[in-house]
């Protein structure tokens, strides 16, 4: 089944319009549903009356119940906490493709059950006079069925991928009102024939138990979180390198690797509510400054529009040591599968898909460090454009490389921001690199100062906090208190420049990421490791300028697979499709090999 369904479908291309389908298992269900719903409208006869005058066309009776049937399904698809995905373990990411079909294939039932009405057979004498004294009686049901119609395709309509991207902010402000409105409609329009109602009460009713499930998702209104309760918690934004976006919450709230939360910030945009993967890990090894029961909740992001460009703008205009007041709710989704459960495990990540990675990894070598994990061997792969980003997840990355058991984790970076003619721009980032990993300050020095204004103790404290110091695995450490213990990066005024960098100071124990010097000497010979030559890179940790070949280190790797393999990615289409594609064909080798018996496939979405 999973050389067959791990396949993805296609992406089509029209013009510079891209229209990514969902999974074709998802392909699979709605086809199957559309092929059934059309052969129970159609092949029954007879599909119409011969007079208008005797009664509701049956097309248009059969098309019209099962679109009112679908709609308690397609709202317990959409809903957060919602039931499916408690019997199922889908998260609500992974059900939401099948509810936008679903709504897709009741727009094609209401379409069937109107146009009927409007096309009846007049091939009888006197069928149209019927029709015409028909319409005036019946006009309560051509009116209230175009009430029901209209917030329905402007449901689908706005639903579409591309319109949703476009006006995502539009898209989260409407789309639950509108869809209250199309139930209220559909009471107005059913009159409760044939029991409709039946239906649209059930609807109801998961709508409110989905609501009340809710109220222990959010971090104001859980009764088990007093702390938050109606008021939320405070929250810390931190700028990084390439303008990216550091969002630490403090809380109680637990959560797993690889969970995303929704995040409101009154303060920046009052209705709005957007997904963010958690960076970061939940752990005792990890305690908070506020005290032993929380755990920073940490989520990295680029800002690009919307949500994201307000929060960057807010940062920039207050300052490192403004908090704000944040609303959280979740956690969702999450792989739940073990990933300690399998001998070998990859990782595929592309740009700012790490942030999916990154816990993933950290509980990982915790437990492979506990004993916890029959993991032999890890593989990250990181595909990203310029080395600052690697800054976002620099503590992260010295984890894994001074704390993991020995021979467990390899890291391949691939820098693909470069060609590889352009021996310039290469001897630049080799210098970036360089400077970055001899303890390059993440803080300006000069901005350490303004902000101490003279305190020489705040200075000192400020200078020990931008050392990024790290708590062994799997012992303890303790923060000072915050918001005082922040990174800050200090950001061109233009959120497209460059970051800058000042000196080091000293004391600063550099994090070395297995590049060479700026002063080797590049190999002409072998142009894929001109910039960290073997004899100066650390054993597993590589780093090459070009876009990594997929199939083919997927290939190589999979001659080393234990028993269980997993293959866990979050990139671009294009990543997750060539990755898919991939595993899907290397599954022919689990049926042929005994001493294999699987190699799983975990894709997360770039933008949820």
């Amino acid at each position: 089944m999973r050389w067959i369904f791990y396949r993805p479908m296609p992406v089509l291309r029209i013009g510079s319009l891209e229209i990514v389908f969902p999974s074709l298992a998802v392909t699979v269900i709605v086809l199957s549903a559309l092929i059934f719903v059309t052969l129970y409208c159609f092949v029954p006869q007879p599909l119409y009356y011969w007079s208008v005058a005797l009664g509701s066309p049956p097309l248009a009776v059969r098309a019209g119940m099962l679109a009112v049937a679908m709609v308690p399904w397609i709202v317990a698809l959409s809903t957060k906490a919602n039931f499916i995905s408690m019997l199922t373990g889908l998260g609500p990411e992974r059900l939401n493709g099948l509810h936008r079909w679903s709504a897709y294939l009741c727009l094609f039932l209401s379409l069937v059950h109107m146009v009927p009405f409007y096309i009846t057979p007049i091939w009888e004498d006197g069928a149209l006079m019927n029709y015409r004294q028909y319409l005036p009686r019946n006009i309560y049901v051509y009116g209230t069925g175009f009430a029901a119609l209209v917030p329905l395709l402007v449901l689908c309509i706005h639903s579409l991928p591309f319109l949703r991207h476009w006006m995502y902010e539009l898209f989260i402000v409407i789309h639950i009102p509108v869809s209250w409105v199309f139930v209220a409609m559909l009471f107005w329009h059913t009159k409760n024939f044939l029991s409709s109602w039946a239906y649209l009460w059930t609807t109801i009713v998961i709508w409110i138990l989905s609501y009340l499930i809710r109220l222990f998702y959010l971090n104001w209104t859980n009764p088990f979180r007093m702390s938050s309760f109606m008021i939320g918690e405070e929250s810390a934004v931190t700028l990084l390198p390439q303008n990216a976006i550091k969002v630490t919450v403090p809380t109680k709230m637990r959560w797993r690797p690889g969970q995303y939360v929704y995040l409101r910030m009154p303060r920046v945009a009052f209705f709005e509510s957007h997904p963010f993967t958690i960076a970061s890990l939940c752990s005792e090894d990890f305690p908070s400054a506020y005290g032993e029961k929380y755990r920073d909740l940490t989520l990295v992001f680029r800002p690009f529009h919307g949500f994201t460009r307000k929060v960057f703008h807010k940062a920039l205009k207050h300052g490192p040591f403004k908090t704000y007041t944040a609303f959280l709710e979740g956690p969702y989704g999450g792989m739940q599968r073990e990933m300690s459960a399998f001998d070998d495990v990859i990782f595929f990540a592309g740009g700012s898909g790490i942030t999916a990675i990154a816990s993933q990894l950290l509980d990982l070598i915790k437990k492979i460090r506990d004993g916890k994990a029959v993991t032999k061997s890890v593989r990250v792969i990181w595909a990203l454009k310029t080395p600052e980003t690697m800054e976002w997840f620099q503590e992260e990355l010295r984890i894994c490389r001074d704390y993991a058991p020995a021979n467990i984790v390899s890291c391949h970076f691939f820098l693909t921001g470069l060609n590889q003619e352009d021996s310039a721009g290469r001897d630049l980032v080799q210098e970036k690199i360089f400077g970055m990993l001899q303890g390059i300050d993440k803080r300006n020095s000069a901005y350490i100062r303004e902000v101490a204004a003279g305190n020489e103790a705040m200075e000192k404290e400020l200078r020990r906090e931008n050392e990024d110091g790290l708590a062994a695995l799997p012992s303890a450490h303790t923060a000072s208190h915050f918001p005082n213990n922040r990174h800050y990066y200090q950001p061109s005024m233009d959120p497209y420049a460059p970051p800058t960098s000042s000196p080091g100071y000293p004391g600063y124990a550099p994090f070395d990421f297995g590049f060479g010097s700026p002063q080797a000497t590049p190999q002409r010979a072998t142009p894929r490791f001109a910039y960290c030559p073997p004899s100066q890179r650390r054993d597993n940790w590589r780093t090459d300028y070009f876009r990594p070949d997929i199939p083919q280190m997927l290939n190589e790797f999979s001659k080393t697979f234990g028993r269980r393999a997993c293959v866990f990615v979050c990139g671009p289409p294009s990543m997750r499709i060539e990755v898919a594609n991939t595993v899907a064909k290397m599954q022919l080798r689990v049926m042929a090999d005994s001493s294999k018996d699987e190699i799983f496939l975990h894709a997360e979405n770039y933008n949820i």
